[in-house]
């Protein structure tokens, strides 16, 4: 039983028996505040696709509840590789930042290295800076894809009146940038070093009423760049809508433009200065190269 630094026990194990399979029907219902049978990943699927190559995983408390969840399965990237795509991952609120989610992808590169494959894909709101400073910051993932509105409408908490634009990240699970990430050995980006060394600021913001918004977007063709998004995008949201399709639209439009034209998604940076937290994605071109640098 691992425990994280607020002392929260947990274990992580393979779903096997029926009833874990109807636990993470709830679990999925309470971690994203879903109301919507139709937007629950259904058991039956999980276990048939487990039992198929695929992989679902639970987190549990000292009772033995389920506190979170994982679940993928095989699939191929657009040039044939043989890929694992990971559907979803969650922690229940009261559980999160326990270093739960960490433990359930680091179990999961485990078992998609035992299969053979070196490539995890899975999708993420860029605007949620959390999940941001997990993917990139702690794993390694990168990113060259964005899609608008992926999964079309959805009705859960976090995403209801928004389009579900999102990346798509690739996770190397066998490359030295992703192993020196998990063994502590990656120094934090810092936005003072990228700065120094050139990156250039694609977008501007401008605070009102205490909640900083987007401005305008900048054309350059400099071989590293800054891309500001929300500080904390749920809160964005909470306080208005209109605020939070700005973030959307604005942030759609200038990744989709970097993408484009051959730009990586290759660091997360969240830092506070001036009694103000702000994230910034570092992009950068040639993918070969990010990985190879470690």
């Amino acid at each position: 039983m691992a425990k994280d630094l607020n002392n929260t026990a947990f274990t992580i194990r393979v779903l096997s028996m029926t009833n874990d399979f109807h636990r993470a029907e709830t679990a999925q219902r309470d971690i994203w505040d879903i109301e919507d049978n139709t937007e629950i990943v259904p058991k039956d699927l999980m276990l048939i696709a487990q039992k198929s190559g695929g992989l679902a995983l639970g987190a549990f408390n000292e009772s033995n509840e389920m506190i979170g969840l994982l679940f993928g399965f095989l699939g191929r990237a657009d040039d044939g590789h043989w890929k694992h795509c990971s559907h979803m991952m969650g922690v229940l609120p009261v559980y999160r930042h326990a270093g739960i989610g960490e433990a359930l992808k680091l179990h999961q590169r485990k078992f998609v290295l035992d299969q053979g494959i070196d490539l995890i894909t899975w999708t993420v709101n860029p605007l949620e800076g959390v999940n941001a400073s997990l993917n990139f910051g702690k794993l390694g993932v990168v990113c060259r894809h964005y899609y608008r509105n992926f999964y079309g409408d959805m009705a859960d908490g976090l995403n209801r009146g928004l389009p579900s634009d999102r990346f798509e990240v690739e996770w190397w699970i066998n490359n030295r940038r992703v192993e020196k990430r998990l063994q502590g050995q990656a120094t934090r980006v810092r936005l003072a070093d990228v700065q120094q060394a050139g990156a250039h600021l694609i977008n501007s913001t401008v605070t009102e009423s205490g909640m900083r918004l987007p401005q305008d977007i900048h054309k350059t063709d400099a071989s590293v760049l800054l891309l500001e998004v929300p500080a904390d995008f749920q809160a964005v949201k909470m306080s208005s809508i209109k605020n939070a399709l700005a973030w959307n639209e604005h942030t759609r439009a200038a990744f989709e433009s970097c993408f484009q034209n051959g730009y990586v998604v290759s660091e997360f940076i969240s830092e506070t200065g001036v009694g103000e937290r702000r994230n910034f994605f570092v992009l950068q071109r040639d993918l070969s190269a990010i990985l190879d640098k470690g």
